[in-house]
């Protein structure tokens, strides 16, 4: 089935009574009754969510497709491991890729301008870093679920797997020049030297959320009772990847971005030594800016195998729609170092 198809299914009436009939049942075992609100604010080939009232607040159910269908299982993991850090699960089918959360609050985005966010974003790594220790433990449970290996060993063959694929495919359907190919095929080496270094820094691999952005964050006023939703394109690799996503997503809201990177200015500095602070005990700060630098670079992989798991059996025209972005993340493998290990 298509992302279309799959939009098409979740939007009808027909999967929606099946929700409310699942949701109804599994709110009374949580003492719930459903008020009748009900809004469904988005739904995209790879998930769709449906804000449920009831008679204690909202809840939240939401179903993923095939390639982020280990979310439902995941969140309840996590939810387990580290309570408090995303909505409160109240009920899972792994199997279908349902779950249904409690209502976080709004989003960040939607309640603080990207200026105000800066302490609290300072806050929020440390918390969210935290958590990934916490979590470290817990590789056989994660991958048991679903969650995709993307750690520093696994990762080489994985970004040969993607060079492969993309080089069968002419540029026009998202595939590589061959000037592309070739500088691709000779950053390799280099890519397997990153990882190797990751591997053996004592910073071990946990979940990494790979999407944690200001509208994936849930704030009510303070960071020990925000909560961060949106696991979908979480894998298990080096924590430190996280910094990929989360800082470039920070530093554009707030106007401190050029071409495909942060400015280092003052306050994206300060976010990421908050979030390595975490890890002080591990190795002394200089070697981890060094570490989040090389996850920085090896977390593009990460990043289009994300891509690869949710486009996956999409028609062309999807794919162009957002961009070819298996492509474009692959090909974040050659820029050059970004400055996120430089010193103060």
């Amino acid at each position: 089935m298509t992302g279309a198809a799959r939009v098409e299914v979740w939007t009808g009436e027909a999967f929606h009574d099946e929700v409310r009939a699942w949701a109804t049942d599994r709110l009374a075992e949580h003492g719930l009754t459903p008020t009748g609100e009900w809004e469904q604010p988005h739904a995209r080939p790879w998930s769709s969510a449906i804000r449920i009232g009831t008679d204690a607040g909202p809840v939240w159910f939401k179903v993923n497709g095939p390639g982020t269908r280990h979310e439902a299982a995941l969140v309840r993991l996590v939810d387990d491991c580290v309570p408090g850090l995303v909505p409160e699960v109240l009920a899972v089918d792994p199997d279908r890729g349902w779950s249904l959360s409690r209502d976080g609050g709004p989003v960040l985005r939607s309640v603080l301008s990207p200026q105000e966010c800066w302490p609290v974003w300072e806050g929020l790594v440390a918390r969210y870093a935290a958590a990934q220790r916490a979590l470290a433990g817990e590789r056989e449970r994660a991958l048991a679920v679903g969650v995709e290996d993307v750690s520093p060993t696994a990762t080489p063959a994985l970004a040969r797997l993607v060079l492969t694929e993309l080089s069968s495919l002419p540029p026009d359907q998202g595939g590589l020049t061959g000037q592309e190919c070739d500088r691709l095929e000779a950053v390799l080496p280099d890519l397997e030297a990153w990882c190797a270094e990751l591997a053996a820094s004592g910073v071990p691999d946990s979940v990494q959320h790979d999407d944690l952005h200001s509208a994936n964050v849930c704030w009510t006023g303070s960071v020990a009772t925000a909560r961060i939703i949106d696991w979908g394109d979480a894998v298990w690799a080096t924590p430190l990847a996280t910094m990929l996503g989360t800082l470039n997503s920070v530093a554009f809201h707030a106007g401190v971005y050029d071409g495909d990177h942060p400015r280092w200015t003052s306050e994206v500095l300060r976010v990421r030594d908050a979030y390595l602070e975490v890890y002080d005990d591990l190795a002394d700060r200089a070697t981890l800016r060094r570490l989040l630098m090389l996850a920085r670079r090896t977390g593009c992989v990460t990043k289009a195998l994300s891509y690869r798991r949710a486009l996956r059996g999409e028609p062309l025209e999807t794919h162009a729609d957002w961009e070819f972005p298996v492509r474009e993340w692959l090909l974040g493998l050659l820029d050059e170092p970004d400055g996120s290990d430089r010193e103060d």
